[in-house]
């Protein structure tokens, strides 16, 4: 991957998360919006803010062992297992914390040498990966949850 498309994933690090903070802007904090779960095997609007602020620790934390370390063996994160904490969570301190987060790791990301970016190790179910690979990862793993969160609006409107 050249640096030039690099240079859209971290942007697209930071943006998403103000994707998100417009998609949820007319949702006051007391809204019943946060806990619906129109499906019950996937995450409410509450849930998908505090999966995602877990989910930017956890890829920040295993980007930074790939450049410490030669060829490390990350260890695996279970988001069910962390889901379970999830619904104590205020979603918009969840989402002031992720715009912060983002803003962060989207500048960590621009500072990093093209000889970093390609650093591997390897994580259970996943096998081997790259930080780029795990770049890329986060933004479509923010796409899901984009369209999931514009599922959860329609529907319960």
């Amino acid at each position: 991957m050249t640096s030039f498309v690099r240079s859209y994933i971290w942007h697209a690090v930071e943006s998403n998360a103000r994707v998100i903070q417009f998609l949820l802007r007319d949702l006051p904090a007391e809204s019943v919006q946060w806990d619906a779960r129109p499906e019950a095997d996937r995450f409410t609007l509450r849930e998908i803010l505090a999966h995602l602020n877990d989910y930017d620790t956890v890829s920040r934390e295993r980007f930074e062992h790939l450049i410490r370390e030669d060829e490390p063996e990350l260890g695996d994160w279970d988001p069910t297992e962390a889901a379970a904490h999830y619904d104590a969570r205020e979603p918009l301190h969840q989402l002031e914390n992720l715009l912060v987060s983002r803003r962060e790791f989207s500048a960590w990301l621009e500072g990093l040498s093209d000889s970093e970016w390609m650093r591997t190790g390897t994580r259970p179910r996943a096998g081997r990966f790259s930080v780029e690979e795990g770049a890329a990862l986060l933004v479509a793993h923010d796409a899901y949850h984009i369209a999931q969160i514009t599922e959860w609006l329609d529907a319960t409107k």
